[in-house]
């Protein structure tokens, strides 16, 4: 558990009040004391093993990972691939009692040698989702409730690149760098890491914004996947603003959500945790009305972004430059007065107009003047987003970005026509493994129609066979002559490259893998490099 003691810490000259930096004092409770919570929150089931002395039994820890279990670690017993084997390590480094739901039990009570279990507490739930979410809230004492302000993105497209721009907004804002949780990575205002997922798991998440109370960041802004809201990742989470940004069809598998109403109502939750909801007014209708249904119901206020008239942040006009935009805007204030304001965003594509101005309607609602706003967008940097290199002697550019769905891809593709007329295109892309069935068609369909020459290559296979995968995209693409299948993509990146240095006047696209650092394999999480280095690497060495 976390008591915090707060302290001022010098402060430069900004508008948010100086951060304050936290001494932070962990106390802890006892095991007792979560079974009580869990059965005040109605998912305690049953609990075994308590003896007289479980009163004295001090939790010092919680995780659902027997490696980083230890002396003290309430261990959790979790997911559809749970062996026995992780609950007897971790009761071998003194985990102090474990929570199970029914099926985890049945296995437990099958592989656990009984003298391991002996006199070791266990809390049976009967929602093992939202009992992790409540069990680590507890743990950390819902700490962000004290000392951050939360802004969650959810959105087809656009979540990383809108998130990216409200940072640099509050970056400068706050005088020192925010919180942030991404699919590119992870920042608590002292600690970086690389993503693996777009949304972290429940602990791993609620660390991160313990972190960030600790450091003194606050604000934290985070992309929210529809899996962690279907799934009850952000469940103990109180947004100051939602952002919904779009919707169209995406993951879509017996993996994900078997249809787009299970897709679009998980994406809906966020507003039930939203303070502030600030919605793409722009949205086709029959979503955008059960949208602002919802947040007329759940939220305390509703802010509108978009180009149609009525939006309370109106896009008027988008200039496209090299590398920029500049968007012309009319915002509404307090009153209902209209102000007419032009902003520099330091990012190429007229697409990511809409991520200005959710990125705008947000810091607004925050209370960010105007001129801080401008400065924001006019120096932000999104990793992987509108990576720009040339061959000029060649007449080739490269465009390296993480668009992986067809809504990010025809956004793309429709800004590779309009700035590159007449010239050949190469696309080089993958898809994943194992979910998201529907982006092997689309994706298909959309090279067939958009590119001269192609590569299909590896984007996280998991543990499906990369192979196949090619080849059921491959299926969806007529002219079959005008594609090679590389599995390895760093070949695959340098193979389209020397197409492109020997054709000369082409630009190639080479999208989905612009951020990570890491790729899903068979084997599990394995080091790997972006595009963007690789055409370095391929620039360097020609």
């Amino acid at each position: 558990m976390c008591y915090y003691m707060k302290r001022n810490n010098a402060g430069g000259e900004h508008h948010e009040p100086p951060a304050e930096k936290t001494e932070y004092f962990m106390i802890t409770r006892n095991i007792n004391e979560y079974r009580t919570m869990l059965e005040r929150e109605g998912l305690l089931q049953s609990a075994k093993g308590f003896q007289e002395d479980c009163g004295k039994r001090q939790v010092t820890d919680i995780s659902y990972n027997s490696i980083l279990s230890g002396e003290g670690t309430l261990f959790i017993c979790k997911g559809k691939n749970f062996k026995g084997q992780y609950l007897t390590d971790a009761l071998g480094k003194g985990a102090t009692g474990y929570v199970a739901d029914e099926r985890t039990i049945a296995v437990i009570e099958s592989e656990v040698p009984q003298e391991m279990k002996k006199n070791v507490p266990v809390l049976v739930v009967n929602d093992m989702r939202r009992a992790i979410s409540k069990i680590s809230a507890f743990y950390f004492d819902r700490s962000w409730d004290k000392a951050l302000k939360i802004i969650g993105l959810t959105g087809t497209k656009g979540k990383s690149t809108t998130a990216a721009m409200i940072k640099s907004i509050l970056d400068v804002h706050c005088g020192r760098e925010i919180g942030f949780s991404s699919g590119i990575y992870n920042y608590d205002g002292e600690n970086r890491e690389k993503s693996v997922l777009t949304t972290p798991e429940t602990i791993e998440l609620h660390r991160i914004l313990d972190g960030c109370v600790r450091n003194g960041c606050p604000y934290l802004v985070m992309e929210v996947s529809s899996q962690a809201l279907k799934y009850d990742r952000t469940l103990d989470l109180d947004f100051e603003i939602g952002g919904f940004l779009n919707i169209s069809e995406d993951h879509i598998s017996e993996a994900e959500h078997k249809d787009m109403e299970d897709y679009f109502t998980s994406k809906l939750k966020i507003l039930d945790h939203s303070r502030i909801a600030c919605v793409n007014y722009d949205m086709e209708r029959e979503y955008l009305d059960r949208v602002l249904a919802r947040a007329g119901e759940k939220c305390r206020k509703t802010i509108t972004f978009g180009f149609r008239e009525g939006a309370d942040v109106q896009g008027l006009e988008t200039e496209e430059l090299t590398g920029k935009i500049i968007l012309s805007v009319r915002i509404k204030d307090e009153e209902g007065s209209y102000s007419a304001e032009k902003f520099t965003v330091n990012i190429g594509g007229g697409y990511n107009s809409y991520n200005a101005l959710m990125a705008i309607a947000a810091s607004r609602q925050l209370g960010v003047p105007i001129e801080t706003i401008k400065k924001g967008l006019e120096t932000v940097k999104v990793p992987g987003r509108m990576e720009l290199y040339t061959i000029p002697e060649k007449s080739v550019d490269i465009i390296v970005d993480y668009a992986h769905n067809k809504m990010s891809y025809e956004a793309l593709f429709d800004y590779v026509h309009k700035h590159y007329p007449g010239r050949r295109v190469g696309f080089v892309f993958g898809c994943v493994g194992e979910k998201a069935f529907n982006r092997r068609k689309e994706a298909g369909e959309i090279a067939e129609k958009n590119a001269d020459f192609v590569v299909i290559t590896e984007l996280d296979p998991g543990k499906e066979d990369i192979n196949k995968i090619c080849q059921e995209v491959l299926s969806h693409i007529e002219h079959k002559e005008k594609v090679r299948i590389i599995t390895n993509r760093d070949e695959a990146v340098e193979a389209a490259l020397k197409t492109a240095d020997q054709l000369g006047n082409c630009v190639v696209v080479l999208a989905g893998c612009g951020t990570g650092g890491h790729i899903k394999r068979k084997e599990g999480l394995v080091e790997f490099a972006t595009d963007g280095e690789r055409v370095q690497r391929y620039l360097a060495s020609r």
